[in-house]
């Protein structure tokens, strides 16, 4: 399996830049989310949302990223896998690594590609979204994920020995930003 490993904060527009980049794409990716795995498993503890998984004590929640794992090893086996998660999350208890040592590890992926924008773009992106509900709660909220992200996915670089690559996602150039995503996985 090779493993490249998509980050980025909610509002990031990451799913969009991915999707684009499937379609520019040359290579037959597996496109995993590590996210839609684990609420398939949180599904049979009787969590009905990523908002309640998100109020688990940390032991359960860590159950529920060890068999999402395993799930997403035996799916990936043998394909060229693009996993789109999170290096951190916020719940009501503080942040929590997306990406947990034992977890980064085994994965062993060859990049971490962080999708990135402004702090300010990304809070007026979820204020917009009337959609989906966003755990940002304001600009300086933003600030801080953001940097807690990044110095989480530095952390995981170092675990791994991976490459750590960020991709600018300002506002109106997703396919820009999936043209250079396209360019990091297939160099």
């Amino acid at each position: 399996m090779s493993l490249n490993i998509v980050v980025g904060l909610s509002g990031v527009g990451k799913s969009t830049v991915l999707e684009e980049a499937m379609l520019l794409s040359k290579k037959d990716y597996k496109l995993v989310n590590y996210g839609d795995k684990m609420m398939e498993i949180a599904e049979d503890y009787g969590i009905e949302s990523r908002d309640k998984m998100k109020q688990l004590d940390i032991e359960t929640y860590k159950e529920i990223q060890r068999e999402a794992a395993e799930k997403i090893f035996e799916l990936a086996d043998g394909h060229e896998v693009i996993l789109d998660t999170h290096t951190t999350i916020k719940t009501p208890h503080g942040y929590i690594p997306g990406l947990p040592r034992w977890s980064i590890e085994e994965m062993d992926p060859k990049r971490i590609i962080m999708i990135t924008a402004s702090a300010e773009q990304i809070w007026k992106r979820v204020k917009d979204d009337n959609e989906r509900e966003r755990e940002h709660g304001s600009l300086d909220g933003v600030k801080e994920y953001l940097r807690i992200s990044e110095e989480m996915a530095s952390t995981c670089t170092v675990l791994t020995g991976a490459y750590l690559k960020k991709i600018e996602n300002p506002d109106g150039r997703a396919e820009e930003a999936a043209e250079e995503l396209v360019n990091c996985l297939e160099s």
